[in-house]
């Protein structure tokens, strides 16, 4: 007797969920020799006679995600062990700590004459009896510090991915020098073929000649204008005005409107400089704290894809905009913005420089907050998580 059962088609298995989209690297994804490229953008400034340390990943986040950012004046030899341990103390209060580390040596320095170049401690390297040893070869200067920060780090179990030497427009990896034959030529720095350069020259990012001039950003020379200075008044009488009329509410949410369509029309590829009753407008709902709060939050958004990165652009330099043309008494909370979006792209110079203006304009705890936060090397995911947070918890 034939079975009561039907046969059924093997059903078709459901496609599986998409992956959410995980966070881009933006212009983070880049080989050492991009970077190296793009020490002024990262930076802010174009580095001489120094040492970069850059940080990436670690405790869940992207490989290469930047966590931690720093420059320093090259040194006498004998004081790299201050040096190193200076930096490792920053890196320890990293948590959660990152996974790995690329070190620039920028330097016009002539290469070292040794009698043998060191072994790289994270790199092994084949030994070659037949090779022709010549009694003196060319190595790379600073070698001994870069060792000690490898070492050191190594330490923390945090790896290295490489460390570069930029000289002269070219650049060479220390652990690529051939032990048995010196550095060689190096390598011409791509400059115009760097992914970072581009994306940085494409948000309209600045790059000032050297550390004094980007911390000279936040602090303009020229006074406003007669115009700007009229707007001003006006804007901040129609504030009053408003207050008056007793809807905080329908305020607060005019203002806010103000401050997303002035960063919008600054976005890269649409940027217009503002006129100066929108500048006004802008500057006087910054006054009310819900308003700044806001902006805040704008400024800390989590950069997921290219729109978060034109976002972040955008508020960059709309904040920039408002600190150069602002008398003193509207420019203290532009400054707060302006610090806060430099610190979370990396730049210590400006973030600093620009939160000691805002508390120069107008002391408030907020700017005094991050001030201390920037000093302490507060990890800019840690600050953006603050910044960000909803309810109580958030900038208010």
């Amino acid at each position: 007797m034939p079975s009561a059962r039907r046969s059924r088609r093997p059903r078709p298995r459901p496609a599986p969920p998409r992956p959410e989209p995980r966070p881009r690297a933006g212009v983070l994804r880049g080989r050492a020799e991009e970077f190296a490229a793009a020490l002024p953008e990262v930076l802010g400034f174009r580095p001489v006679e120094s040492l970069v340390v850059l940080c990436f990943g670690g405790g869940g986040r992207r490989p290469k995600e930047l966590v931690f950012t720093v420059r320093l004046d090259l040194v006498d030899v004998e004081h790299d062990e201050d040096l190193v341990a200076a930096v490792r103390d920053q890196v320890r209060r990293i948590q959660p700590l990152p996974r790995r580390a690329m070190f620039f040596v920028v330097t016009e320095d002539a290469d070292d004459q040794v009698e043998a170049v060191a072994a790289d401690p994270w790199r092994v390297v084949p030994h070659r009896p037949d090779a022709d040893v010549r009694p003196l070869l060319p190595d790379l200067p600073r070698r001994a510090l870069v060792h000690t920060f490898v070492e050191a780090f190594d330490g923390l179990g945090i790896g290295t991915h490489d460390a570069l030497l930029v000289r002269g427009g070219r650049w060479w990896s220390y652990p690529d020098v051939d032990p048995l034959t010196g550095a060689a030529a190096g390598q011409p720095l791509d400059v115009e073929g760097s992914r970072l350069t581009g994306v940085a020259a494409l948000n309209g990012q600045v790059v000032e000649t050297d550390r004094a001039a980007a911390a000279a950003r936040a602090w303009p020379t020229a006074p406003p204008t007669i115009a700007v200075l009229g707007a001003c008044q006006r804007a901040e009488d129609a504030l009053v005005t408003r207050l008056g009329d007793g809807d905080l509410d329908g305020v607060v949410a005019d203002y806010r409107t103000v401050v997303d369509d002035a960063l919008r029309a600054h976005e890269p590829g649409s940027r217009v400089a503002l006129t100066p009753d929108a500048l006004a407008a802008v500057a006087a709902g910054l006054l009310l704290v819900p308003v700044r709060d806001h902006a805040l939050a704008m400024t800390a958004a989590p950069v997921h894809d290219d729109r978060g990165e034109a976002a972040a652009a955008a508020a960059e330099i709309l904040w920039t905009e408002l600190v150069t043309r602002l008398p003193d008494d509207l420019a203290g909370v532009p400054a707060l913005l302006m610090g806060t979006a430099a610190w979370l792209r990396g730049s210590g110079v400006l973030a600093v420089s620009a939160l000691e203006r805002s508390l120069v304009c107008e002391p408030t705890p907020m700017a005094e907050m991050l001030l201390d936060a920037v000093r302490a090397n507060t990890p800019p995911a840690v600050l953006r998580a603050v910044l960000t947070a909803p309810g109580d918890g958030g900038a208010g």
